[in-house]
């Protein structure tokens, strides 16, 4: 067996197909495609809006901006996480405070966030790692104790529940992605999901300058930026949209033949009760730091494909000068041990073991 790519889109002939279609009805720029991907997404989901943008990092800008959070304003973020997640509340004059994450689950929790708060604190965002859902509840009742505004970095959980209730099916903003590595892609893409009647107006006006459109696209209300999509990459989310429930399936039966197989062998992601359906965007295995390089770099001469999801926000190149005190111990740990091995829409049974196999030879051999 040749190569095992990490996390390979699958692109069918109806997906080309639908895209084909919107080239040739002459209208690509956002339109009716986008409204259909978005009246498609708030069914699956069950929310009452789906608004799509060009990308998951504008929807937390958008989600930021919508909230109210600004200067002045701290926002809690894990330290482990896409680096999107850091930047965004810089981004729009907030500052972002790290907190830590839970070394089993890789998700943060409520205590790891009471931790840093300050009278300044205004919002937080956690993240459901690899695509598996927060505690959601739990963060809820935080948010609303303390009177903080919650956005869900959902990113990578696309398709997950929590306790039977799908992920973005909620009273706060949460954001998916729909980049190329993620469960449904539209080549770049991503939405925020919510059931606030209010934020999703305000959200609505923020992706397209200010206006929206039962308005003179002249008139603009508010501040707002271009955050629209096309409806090309639509019309590819929305086919890709159909065969989520199959995506989801085959990520989950691959993660089972991964854990059966290294069970005992490498650490993995502990999956709480509370998760009803796990995304699987990506699958995680922990293996001792100073031999996590070699035993990575072992698989990939054997042509398996793996990502190293992530150094800590506070130890990237960059933000080392944002946050020069910094030792946040889980999120180090985690950084300095995980291997992502591949998991992707179309992964056989036969290229799981194939990786689980190089998996048990290079830890053995280093």
């Amino acid at each position: 067996m040749g190569k095992i790519d990490w996390s390979p889109p699958e692109i069918s002939n109806d997906d080309r197909m639908a895209m084909k279609a919107v080239i040739d009805s002459g209208w690509m720029s956002e339109g009716k495609a986008t409204e259909e991907f978005e009246a498609a997404l708030a069914k699956r989901i069950g929310c009452r809006h789906a608004i799509v943008m060009n990308n998951a990092t504008s929807a937390l800008l958008a989600a930021l901006w919508g909230n109210g959070i600004g200067n002045g304003a701290e926002v809690v973020v894990p330290a482990y996480t896409f680096i999107a997640s850091v930047n965004t509340p810089n981004a729009v004059g907030a500052k972002s405070v790290l907190c830590d994450s839970n070394p089993k689950t890789l998700n943060t929790e409520p205590e790891f966030m009471k931790q840093v708060l300050t009278e300044n604190t205004r919002a937080i965002m956690p993240v459901d790692i690899a695509g598996m859902p927060i505690d959601m509840g739990a963060f809820e009742d935080f948010a609303k104790d303390n009177d903080l505004v919650l956005i869900e970095d959902g990113a990578e959980a696309i398709g997950a529940s929590y306790r039977g209730r799908n992920v973005g099916n909620s009273g706060h903003a949460t954001i998916f992605s729909f980049h190329m590595a993620k469960l449904i892609t539209s080549i770049e893409g991503g939405c925020m999901a919510t059931n606030d009647d209010a934020l999703a107006e305000k959200v609505r006006m923020i992706k397209n300058h200010g206006t929206h459109k039962k308005e003179a696209k002249t008139n603009f209300f508010g501040f707002g930026l271009n955050f629209r999509t096309t409806d090309v990459q639509s019309a590819l989310g929305l086919s890709q949209l159909l065969r989520l429930d199959h995506f989801l399936k085959r990520r989950n039966e691959v993660a089972r033949i991964y854990s059966q197989e290294l069970d005992g062998l490498v650490g993995m992601q502990q999956v709480p009760e509370y998760v009803s359906v796990h995304a699987r965007m990506f699958f995680p295995i922990f293996v001792e730091a100073s031999r996590r390089d070699a035993i990575d770099a072992a698989l990939n001469r054997m042509g398996i494909s793996t990502r190293i999801c992530w150094p800590p926000a506070h130890m990237q190149p960059y933000h080392r000068r944002l946050f020069p005190d910094e030792k946040i111990p889980n999120s180090e740990m985690i950084g300095n041990t995980i291997i992502a091995i591949p998991m992707g829409n179309s992964t056989t049974d036969e290229e799981a073991k194939t990786v689980a196999d190089a998996v048990k030879k290079a830890v053995g051999e280093n």
